[in-house]
């Protein structure tokens, strides 16, 4: 567990698709502040967590979600497609993702 995470009690990871969307944020922050601030963010969270990559497993349960869903956010799609493939639990503020079928979900605010 990490200083991130700390309501969790096992240990966590990113998908990739998350740091991509972060790494996006932080771009398209249009204030240096809130620019500073996600860029700080996503460095405490690459710095903490392990990330996990999509691979054939992840991309077959993409195919499976999308069927089952339709037309849902892709990313959302993918980091639940990750979760599926190695058993986790996805832990997010994100209402659409959070209520995805055949994933387990834990929504914080």
């Amino acid at each position: 567990m990490g200083s991130l995470a700390p309501e969790l009690d096992e240990p966590w990871v990113v998908s990739v698709v998350s740091v991509a969307e972060l790494q996006a944020g932080v771009l398209m922050a249009q204030d240096a502040v809130v620019r500073a601030k996600r860029l700080r963010r996503l460095t405490a969270i690459l710095a903490e967590a392990p990330l996990v990559a999509i691979e054939h497993t992840v991309a077959a349960h993409y195919g499976e979600l999308r069927a089952a869903t339709g037309r849902r956010p892709a990313n959302d799609l993918w980091i639940a497609a990750t979760a599926l493939a190695y058993d986790f639990t996805v832990v997010t503020a994100d209402e659409g993702l959070a209520s995805l079928p055949l994933i387990r979900a834990t929504r914080v605010t």
